[in-house]
Formats: C-alpha cells, structure tokens, sequence
C-alpha cells in the first residue's frame, strides 16, 4: 500500500482551481496581517486537505478511506493543540 501512494504522488499530476488558490492567497494574507497565526493554519490545513481529494478523486477506495482517517486524526490532533496551547498561554 506504501508503495501505491508513493507512486502516486510520484505520478499525481494536479490542477488546482485558479479561484481557491487565489481566495487562500487572500486569507492567509489577512491572517499574517493581523497576527491570526492559528486560524491561518487551520485555514491552510482546510484548503490542502480539499484539494488531497481533488488529487485522490480518482484513485482506489483504501486510498480515499486513508486519507480520510488520517486527515480525521490530523485534524483532531491539531485542534486539540490549538486549544490547549490557548488555555495554558492564559495561565
């Protein structure tokens, strides 16, 4: 299975929307302007994990089903930190 995603992102030829990357562009540009670190990640961490889809659309089903349990774990893990490391910056 190792080998199948690596030849995949060997081989992935990607083509993003114009509007989204611009539209990324535009809030991770207003979040470093303001010092939103945290929202500006989550927001990055959103957009990439959208377009991991559009990559993997076509691809088997243990692939989609990966992505999506590691995606959930990531996403959790991420959000967990963000919000414990916000209650012990108040300590």
């Amino acid at each position: 299975m190792l080998n199948g995603l690596l030849y995949i992102i060997k081989t992935a030829s990607i083509t993003l929307p114009a509007l989204e990357i611009s539209i990324l562009l535009t809030i991770l540009s207003f979040c470093l302007v303001f010092h939103l670190t945290k929202i500006g990640l989550i927001t990055a961490y959103l957009f990439i994990y959208r377009w991991g889809w559009i990559v993997l659309a076509s691809k088997d089903q243990k692939f989609l089903l990966s992505y999506l349990i590691l995606g959930t774990i990531v996403g959790i893990i991420t959000a967990a930190g963000l919000i414990f490391s916000h209650q012990s910056a108040s300590d």
